[in-house]
């Protein structure tokens, strides 16, 4: 039989549309007022009328058949069929596609560096310890070798006759003792000094120990240079209370170079024990190292050459007893 409201073709004991799911009259019930004119399949769309006459027919109460809602919705054939909400799927999110795009380049360019740090690294290996590229390595510069100070004078004092002087009057005391060469001065407030007999050198190095030997420590040791007579030359000096100075020698006077008066350091080994003192008179520099280590360094022009040597001195305190050993003369 014939839907009369969607116009399908349905089952003869059918008592609902397979299409529409409308309930399905009786013909021998249904009156002539409330005949329903049939709507052809290939209608695509319902004229005005038909509207109006399904819309009254919506209205009417059909005997023996059961009520029907007051509002009705036709799907039309062929209409697909509207998927559940849980079936729709979300869009994909562009943001998490551009993440996914950045983090591949980012991933890229930290393998590309990984590559080129490993490559600089087996370059510079290669480099540095293969011999393969030595062409295109830049000379390196040989340096100049320092000048070797040659010796110009030692004594260790062990031979008796070596050259110093001997004497012995009492006010002071030069001879050789125990391995080493004595000095002793008995007069307050006196300087006296000693030495061999040797060339003469322009520039010079003079080193030498020196051990205060039981005398007062308010006293000074020292080494000469540039020794021309007993009123020209230098000397570098310490005492065993721990002042030192340069001092030179003019016209009877002494004075100290570069000061008014001998200063103190803590790298002066005070007592009876022994210091190496050095003086380097090279040009117009000289230079006083003690055990090593550079205290003083002044400049003077007056005394260009002379021999080497040795000398003490007293202050208020007479008895400065200094014993010296291993005195070296170097030409630099």
């Amino acid at each position: 039989m014939i839907c009369p409201y969607c116009g399908k073709e349905t089952l003869e004991s059918s008592s609902t549309c397979n299409r529409c799911g409308r309930w399905l009259l009786d013909a021998g019930k249904l009156s002539l007022s409330e005949t329903i004119p049939q709507i052809p399949a290939s209608l695509p769309d319902a004229s005005p009328e038909v509207q109006i006459l399904k819309a009254e027919q919506a209205g009417t109460t059909i005997e023996g058949s059961p009520p029907q809602s007051s509002v009705v919705t036709d799907q039309p054939a062929g209409q697909p069929e509207i998927p559940s909400p849980g079936q729709i799927k979300p869009p994909k999110d562009p943001t998490k596609a551009g993440m996914d795009k950045w983090s591949l380049c980012f991933i890229g360019c930290v393998i590309l560096l990984c590559l080129a740090f490993s490559c600089v690294v087996v370059i510079w290996l290669f480099f540095s310890f293969s011999n393969v590229l030595d062409f295109i390595k830049s000379p390196t510069a040989i340096p100049t070798p320092s000048p070797t100070p040659s010796v110009l004078y030692f004594d260790d004092f062990s031979n008796l006759n070596s050259g110093w002087p001997v004497s012995n009057d009492g006010d002071y005391i030069n001879d050789y003792y125990q391995g080493g060469y004595r000095m002793v001065e008995n007069i307050t407030n006196t300087t006296s000094w000693v030495y061999p007999d040797m060339s003469t050198s322009m520039d010079m190095i003079v080193e030498v120990d020196a051990t205060n030997n039981g005398g007062p420590d308010e006293n000074n040791m020292g080494v000469i240079c540039r020794f021309r007579s007993n009123d020209e030359f230098y000397y570098g000096l310490i005492t065993s209370d721990g002042y030192y100075a340069i001092v030179k020698m003019a016209l009877g006077e002494f004075s100290v170079i570069g000061g008014e008066y001998i200063e103190y350091s803590d790298l002066i080994n005070q007592g009876a024990t022994a210091n190496h003192i050095q003086l380097d008179c090279i040009g117009d520099v000289l230079t006083l190292y003690v055990n090593g280590n550079l205290i003083d360094q002044q400049t003077d022009t007056d005394y260009a050459s002379g021999q080497a040597g040795l000398i003490i001195g007293t202050y208020d305190t007479p008895g400065t007893d200094i014993l010296f050993d291993n005195i070296y003369v170097y030409t630099p």
